[in-house]
């Protein structure tokens, strides 16, 4: 009797993508066996589309407080810094990290619901490099940033296009 399912996936299921614009129609190259996971529970729910209603969301990283927060995300970890330490480290900072704000995915999946949205949707509104999310960070909590070199140039865009055009916009930034 099911009439809809709604997945939770992740952008991650794209691995690494040189695109400036990652949209849904690209390949997905997972490179951790959570994305392995994801990617393989996609394919067999969008098997069911003849049957029911099947959405994929694809969600940016998550952001935003809970009680148990991750703090080995960027937004996150850069947060708690500012607040404990008056001070935030960027390893490098160029490198670009999609974000979506907690509340805002929540919505998303309200929406999908109450609109029966159909197919795969990115849900990441604001592609920022680290640095910049560090200064943003920083308008809002006196720190100070300290730039420090790295060796990790990834870098993970997320185009949430789709979505929008469905009529969904993000409330928080």
């Amino acid at each position: 009797g099911v009439k809809q399912f709604i997945f939770a996936s992740s952008a991650s299921v794209y691995g690494v993508k040189a695109e400036p614009r990652v949209t849904e129609d690209l390949e997905l190259c997972p490179i951790s066996e959570y994305n392995k996971t994801k990617m393989v529970a996609e394919r067999v729910i969008l098997s069911y589309g003849d049957t029911l209603v099947t959405t994929l969301i694809r969600p940016a990283t998550v952001c935003g407080p809970s009680p148990r927060m991750r703090l080995d995300l960027t937004v996150n970890l850069l947060t708690m810094q500012a607040l404990t330490k008056g001070a935030m480290t960027v390893l490098g900072g160029s490198q670009v990290r999609p974000n979506i704000h907690i509340d805002d995915l929540v919505d998303v999946y309200l929406f999908a619901f109450d609109r029966r949205l159909a197919g795969v949707y990115n849900a990441g509104f604001e592609n920022l490099s680290v640095l910049a999310i560090a200064h943003i960070i920083a308008s809002e909590v006196p720190a100070d940033v300290h730039v420090r070199p790295s060796n990790d140039p990834r870098s993970y865009r997320v185009c949430s296009d789709r979505l929008r055009d469905a009529g969904y916009s993000p409330s928080k930034d």
